[in-house]
Protein backbone atom coordinates (compact mmCIF):
# COMPACT_ATOMS: atom_id res chain seq x y z
CA UNK A 1 0.00 0.00 0.00
CA UNK A 2 1.36 3.72 -0.95
CA UNK A 3 1.73 6.30 0.99
CA UNK A 4 -0.79 8.30 -0.57
CA UNK A 5 -3.36 5.52 0.22
CA UNK A 6 -2.39 5.57 3.94
CA UNK A 7 -2.90 9.49 4.14
CA UNK A 8 -6.28 10.21 5.24
CA UNK A 9 -8.38 12.73 3.73
CA UNK A 10 -9.37 16.04 5.07
CA UNK A 11 -12.18 15.60 8.00
CA UNK A 12 -15.74 16.15 6.28
CA UNK A 13 -14.33 16.54 3.30
CA UNK A 14 -14.31 13.91 0.40
CA UNK A 15 -11.04 13.44 -1.77
CA UNK A 16 -13.22 14.95 -5.00
CA UNK A 17 -14.24 17.81 -2.68
CA UNK A 18 -10.90 18.66 -1.79
CA UNK A 19 -9.37 18.53 -5.49
CA UNK A 20 -12.80 20.72 -6.52
CA UNK A 21 -11.76 23.37 -3.68
CA UNK A 22 -8.59 23.78 -4.16
CA UNK A 23 -9.17 23.87 -7.85
CA UNK A 24 -11.98 26.75 -6.45
CA UNK A 25 -9.01 28.59 -4.52
CA UNK A 26 -7.17 29.73 -7.38
CA UNK A 27 -7.43 32.69 -8.39
CA UNK A 28 -7.96 33.78 -11.90
CA UNK A 29 -5.79 36.45 -13.59
CA UNK A 30 -7.86 39.62 -13.70
CA UNK A 31 -9.09 40.79 -17.12
CA UNK A 32 -7.15 43.62 -18.52
CA UNK A 33 -8.73 46.82 -19.13
CA UNK A 34 -9.42 47.67 -22.65
CA UNK A 35 -8.52 51.79 -21.21
CA UNK A 36 -5.14 51.33 -18.62
CA UNK A 37 -4.05 53.53 -16.35
CA UNK A 38 -1.28 54.02 -19.13
CA UNK A 39 -3.48 54.86 -21.95
CA UNK A 40 -5.20 57.76 -19.76
CA UNK A 41 -1.77 59.24 -18.87
CA UNK A 42 -0.74 58.90 -22.36
CA UNK A 43 -4.04 61.08 -23.13
CA UNK A 44 -3.83 63.16 -20.49
CA UNK A 45 -0.52 64.53 -21.78
CA UNK A 46 -1.93 65.14 -25.28
CA UNK A 47 -4.72 67.37 -23.97
CA UNK A 48 -2.05 69.32 -21.86
CA UNK A 49 -0.09 69.34 -24.80
CA UNK A 50 -2.52 71.17 -27.14
CA UNK A 51 -4.00 72.77 -24.74
CA UNK A 52 -0.40 74.61 -23.96
CA UNK A 53 -0.85 75.09 -27.67
CA UNK A 54 -3.29 76.84 -27.96
CA UNK A 55 -2.59 79.27 -25.37
CA UNK A 56 0.99 79.99 -26.57
CA UNK A 57 -0.98 80.65 -29.87
CA UNK A 58 -3.67 83.14 -27.79
CA UNK A 59 -0.97 84.69 -26.57
CA UNK A 60 1.16 85.73 -29.42
CA UNK A 61 -1.49 86.99 -30.98
CA UNK A 62 -2.88 88.54 -27.93
CA UNK A 63 0.79 90.59 -27.97
CA UNK A 64 1.64 91.51 -31.43
CA UNK A 65 -2.17 92.18 -32.38
CA UNK A 66 -2.04 90.99 -36.08
CA UNK A 67 -4.43 92.53 -38.89
CA UNK A 68 -7.28 89.98 -38.78
CA UNK A 69 -6.86 89.14 -42.14
CA UNK A 70 -3.52 88.13 -41.46
CA UNK A 71 -3.80 85.60 -37.63
CA UNK A 72 -6.49 85.04 -35.34
CA UNK A 73 -6.76 83.48 -32.38
CA UNK A 74 -7.98 79.97 -31.50
CA UNK A 75 -10.52 82.09 -29.01
CA UNK A 76 -11.81 83.22 -32.70
CA UNK A 77 -11.94 79.67 -34.39
CA UNK A 78 -13.85 78.44 -31.84
CA UNK A 79 -15.98 81.26 -31.56
CA UNK A 80 -16.84 81.00 -35.09
CA UNK A 81 -17.30 76.89 -34.46
CA UNK A 82 -19.85 77.45 -32.09
CA UNK A 83 -22.00 79.98 -33.29
CA UNK A 84 -22.17 77.89 -36.38
CA UNK A 85 -21.82 74.28 -35.21
CA UNK A 86 -24.33 72.61 -37.96
CA UNK A 87 -22.45 73.99 -40.62
CA UNK A 88 -19.10 72.50 -39.51
CA UNK A 89 -20.93 69.10 -38.34
CA UNK A 90 -22.19 68.93 -41.73
CA UNK A 91 -19.16 69.61 -43.73
CA UNK A 92 -16.92 67.67 -41.39
CA UNK A 93 -19.52 64.62 -41.76
CA UNK A 94 -19.20 64.75 -45.54
CA UNK A 95 -14.93 64.92 -45.15
CA UNK A 96 -15.02 62.25 -42.48
CA UNK A 97 -17.72 59.69 -45.16
CA UNK A 98 -14.97 60.26 -48.10
CA UNK A 99 -11.79 59.66 -45.54
CA UNK A 100 -13.16 56.39 -44.30
CA UNK A 101 -14.14 55.48 -47.64
CA UNK A 102 -10.71 56.00 -49.32
CA UNK A 103 -9.01 54.12 -45.93
CA UNK A 104 -10.69 51.38 -46.36
CA UNK A 105 -10.53 51.17 -50.30
CA UNK A 106 -6.50 52.21 -49.62
CA UNK A 107 -6.15 49.48 -46.83
CA UNK A 108 -7.82 46.47 -48.82
CA UNK A 109 -5.93 47.08 -51.91
CA UNK A 110 -2.85 47.95 -50.21
CA UNK A 111 -3.22 44.69 -48.35
CA UNK A 112 -3.38 42.63 -51.33
CA UNK A 113 -0.77 44.52 -53.52
CA UNK A 114 1.66 43.57 -50.40
CA UNK A 115 1.08 40.22 -50.58
CA UNK A 116 1.64 39.96 -54.01
CA UNK A 117 4.85 41.55 -53.70
CA UNK A 118 5.77 38.97 -51.11
CA UNK A 119 4.79 35.95 -52.78
CA UNK A 120 4.93 36.39 -56.24
CA UNK A 121 9.04 37.56 -56.76
CA UNK A 122 8.44 37.92 -60.51
CA UNK A 123 5.44 40.44 -59.85
CA UNK A 124 7.73 42.22 -57.62
CA UNK A 125 10.11 42.44 -60.45
CA UNK A 126 8.01 44.69 -62.35
CA UNK A 127 5.05 46.10 -59.94
CA UNK A 128 7.19 47.57 -56.81
CA UNK A 129 9.44 50.41 -59.14
CA UNK A 130 5.99 51.30 -61.00
CA UNK A 131 4.12 51.81 -57.60
CA UNK A 132 7.67 53.83 -56.12
CA UNK A 133 6.97 55.65 -59.68
CA UNK A 134 3.15 56.46 -59.03
CA UNK A 135 3.78 57.44 -55.35
CA UNK A 136 6.31 60.26 -56.16
CA UNK A 137 3.02 62.25 -57.93
CA UNK A 138 1.77 64.72 -55.96
CA UNK A 139 -1.83 63.63 -55.24
CA UNK A 140 -3.34 66.80 -56.53
CA UNK A 141 -1.89 66.24 -60.07
CA UNK A 142 -3.65 62.96 -59.58
CA UNK A 143 -7.41 64.26 -58.39
CA UNK A 144 -8.26 65.94 -62.06
CA UNK A 145 -7.53 62.24 -63.43
CA UNK A 146 -10.10 60.83 -60.89
CA UNK A 147 -12.67 63.91 -61.38
CA UNK A 148 -12.56 62.53 -65.13
CA UNK A 149 -13.21 59.11 -64.15
CA UNK A 150 -15.73 59.12 -61.34
CA UNK A 151 -17.23 62.51 -61.76
CA UNK A 152 -17.57 65.56 -59.17
CA UNK A 153 -19.50 63.57 -56.83
CA UNK A 154 -18.63 61.16 -53.46
CA UNK A 155 -16.97 58.28 -55.69
CA UNK A 156 -13.90 60.88 -56.96
CA UNK A 157 -12.64 62.17 -53.39
CA UNK A 158 -13.02 58.86 -51.98
CA UNK A 159 -10.52 57.14 -54.47
CA UNK A 160 -7.93 60.51 -54.00
CA UNK A 161 -8.13 59.33 -50.45
CA UNK A 162 -7.41 56.29 -51.48
CA UNK A 163 -4.18 56.72 -53.49
CA UNK A 164 -2.90 58.58 -50.97
CA UNK A 165 -3.44 56.03 -48.25
CA UNK A 166 -2.66 52.97 -50.26
CA UNK A 167 1.32 53.29 -50.32
CA UNK A 168 1.84 53.11 -46.34
CA UNK A 169 0.03 49.50 -46.71
CA UNK A 170 1.92 48.23 -49.80
CA UNK A 171 5.36 48.99 -47.98
CA UNK A 172 4.55 47.71 -44.34
CA UNK A 173 2.47 44.35 -45.24
CA UNK A 174 5.30 43.45 -47.33
CA UNK A 175 7.73 44.00 -44.74
CA UNK A 176 5.65 42.17 -41.96
CA UNK A 177 5.30 39.44 -44.15
CA UNK A 178 8.90 38.92 -44.64
CA UNK A 179 10.00 40.20 -41.09
CA UNK A 180 8.73 36.19 -40.24
CA UNK A 181 11.80 34.23 -39.01
CA UNK A 182 13.25 31.86 -41.01
CA UNK A 183 12.82 28.66 -38.32
CA UNK A 184 9.71 28.95 -38.51
CA UNK A 185 9.20 28.70 -42.14
CA UNK A 186 11.67 25.77 -41.79
CA UNK A 187 9.24 24.19 -39.11
CA UNK A 188 6.06 24.89 -41.44
CA UNK A 189 7.74 22.87 -44.48
CA UNK A 190 9.52 19.71 -42.21
CA UNK A 191 5.53 19.41 -41.03
CA UNK A 192 4.37 19.84 -44.42
CA UNK A 193 2.11 22.83 -43.68
CA UNK A 194 0.22 24.07 -46.74
CA UNK A 195 0.48 27.55 -48.14
CA UNK A 196 -2.58 28.80 -46.70
CA UNK A 197 -1.51 27.25 -43.44
CA UNK A 198 1.52 28.90 -43.36
CA UNK A 199 0.10 32.40 -44.20
CA UNK A 200 -3.20 32.10 -41.98
CA UNK A 201 -1.16 30.80 -39.07
CA UNK A 202 2.22 32.28 -39.26
CA UNK A 203 3.14 34.72 -41.40
CA UNK A 204 0.32 36.98 -41.31
CA UNK A 205 0.15 36.76 -37.59
CA UNK A 206 3.95 38.00 -37.94
CA UNK A 207 2.55 40.81 -40.47
CA UNK A 208 -0.36 42.33 -38.38
CA UNK A 209 1.80 44.70 -36.00
CA UNK A 210 3.09 46.01 -39.19
CA UNK A 211 0.01 46.25 -41.14
CA UNK A 212 -1.15 48.55 -38.06
CA UNK A 213 1.89 50.60 -38.22
CA UNK A 214 0.78 51.62 -42.09
CA UNK A 215 -3.04 51.93 -41.16
CA UNK A 216 -2.28 54.68 -38.36
CA UNK A 217 -0.22 56.55 -41.22
CA UNK A 218 -2.85 56.07 -43.99
CA UNK A 219 -6.00 56.86 -41.91
CA UNK A 220 -4.63 60.77 -41.19
CA UNK A 221 -3.40 60.91 -45.11
CA UNK A 222 -6.85 59.62 -45.89
CA UNK A 223 -8.30 62.99 -44.23
CA UNK A 224 -5.56 64.68 -46.02
CA UNK A 225 -6.59 63.03 -49.56
CA UNK A 226 -10.74 63.69 -49.22
CA UNK A 227 -9.50 67.33 -48.68
CA UNK A 228 -7.47 67.67 -51.43
CA UNK A 229 -10.55 66.04 -53.96
CA UNK A 230 -12.45 68.61 -52.32
CA UNK A 231 -10.20 71.45 -53.43
CA UNK A 232 -10.68 70.29 -56.60
CA UNK A 233 -14.15 69.91 -57.39
CA UNK A 234 -15.84 69.84 -53.54
CA UNK A 235 -19.23 71.67 -53.14
CA UNK A 236 -19.59 70.59 -49.90
CA UNK A 237 -16.90 68.92 -47.17
CA UNK A 238 -14.06 71.12 -44.94
CA UNK A 239 -12.02 71.40 -48.01
CA UNK A 240 -14.65 73.09 -49.42
CA UNK A 241 -15.19 75.58 -46.17
CA UNK A 242 -11.46 76.12 -46.48
CA UNK A 243 -11.72 77.64 -50.30
CA UNK A 244 -14.52 79.58 -49.74
CA UNK A 245 -13.34 80.76 -46.23
CA UNK A 246 -9.94 81.70 -48.14
CA UNK A 247 -11.91 83.46 -51.05
CA UNK A 248 -13.63 85.71 -48.60
CA UNK A 249 -10.34 86.59 -46.35
CA UNK A 250 -12.09 84.78 -43.54
CA UNK A 251 -9.62 83.76 -41.25
CA UNK A 252 -11.21 82.69 -38.51
CA UNK A 253 -13.77 80.19 -40.49
CA UNK A 254 -10.34 78.63 -42.31
CA UNK A 255 -8.58 78.25 -38.56
CA UNK A 256 -12.12 76.55 -37.29
CA UNK A 257 -12.16 74.39 -40.59
CA UNK A 258 -8.29 73.60 -39.26
CA UNK A 259 -9.63 72.87 -36.16
CA UNK A 260 -11.99 70.24 -36.82
CA UNK A 261 -10.16 68.72 -39.06
CA UNK A 262 -7.00 67.97 -36.64
CA UNK A 263 -9.96 66.68 -34.32
CA UNK A 264 -11.00 64.29 -36.91
CA UNK A 265 -7.77 62.92 -38.10
CA UNK A 266 -6.63 62.58 -33.73
CA UNK A 267 -10.04 60.97 -33.08
CA UNK A 268 -9.41 58.13 -36.14
CA UNK A 269 -5.81 58.15 -35.20
CA UNK A 270 -6.23 56.87 -31.47
CA UNK A 271 -9.41 54.47 -32.69
CA UNK A 272 -6.78 52.27 -34.81
CA UNK A 273 -4.28 52.53 -32.60
CA UNK A 274 -6.64 51.51 -29.49
CA UNK A 275 -7.72 48.69 -32.10
CA UNK A 276 -4.18 47.64 -32.86
CA UNK A 277 -4.06 47.04 -29.26
CA UNK A 278 -7.06 45.28 -28.48
CA UNK A 279 -6.47 43.29 -31.61
CA UNK A 280 -2.97 42.79 -31.13
CA UNK A 281 -2.07 42.18 -27.38
CA UNK A 282 1.17 41.14 -27.52
CA UNK A 283 2.58 43.46 -29.18
CA UNK A 284 3.14 45.23 -26.57
CA UNK A 285 4.62 43.00 -24.49
CA UNK A 286 8.01 42.57 -26.94
CA UNK A 287 9.44 45.20 -25.05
Amino acid sequence: MTTSELRPPAQGVKPRETQAAMAGSVETPPKKSFVTRESLMTATKAVVGIAGLFIAWEVIVFITNPPRFLLVGPSAAFTEIFSRPEYYATNAWVTLQEALAGFVLGTALGVLCGGALHYFPAVRTFLYPALVAIDTIPKVALAPLFIVWFGFGFESKAFVAMAIAFFPLVINTFDGLSSVPHELKELARINRATTWQRLTKIEFIYAIPSIFSGMKISISLAVGGAVVGEFISGSKGLGYVILLANSQVDLASMFAAFIVLACISLTLFYAVDLLSKKLVPWKGHAK
